[in-house]
């Protein structure tokens, strides 16, 4: 389990960005990746999906397995 949203640039120590959610879990040499902190609060100025849809983008390029709830 990572975390994935409610990211914003000048956050960058706080909160990863998809892409290095994406990096993360490579380095921990998971199984399967299951995203959180997506889809729950409004804290940063990205639309509602755009943290899971940059994951299953950047997920889907290195063919890494993802699985999540059904929001």
């Amino acid at each position: 389990m990572l975390e994935c949203g409610q990211y914003n640039k000048l956050w960058h120590s706080i909160h990863m960005m998809p892409e290095e959610t994406v990096k993360a879990y490579k380095d921990l040499h998971g199984n399967y990746l299951l995203p959180i902190h997506w889809g729950a609060y409004a804290l940063s100025v990205h639309k509602w999906t755009e943290p899971i849809e940059k994951l299953k983008k950047a997920a889907s390029e290195q063919n890494i397995k993802i699985i999540t709830p059904k929001i």
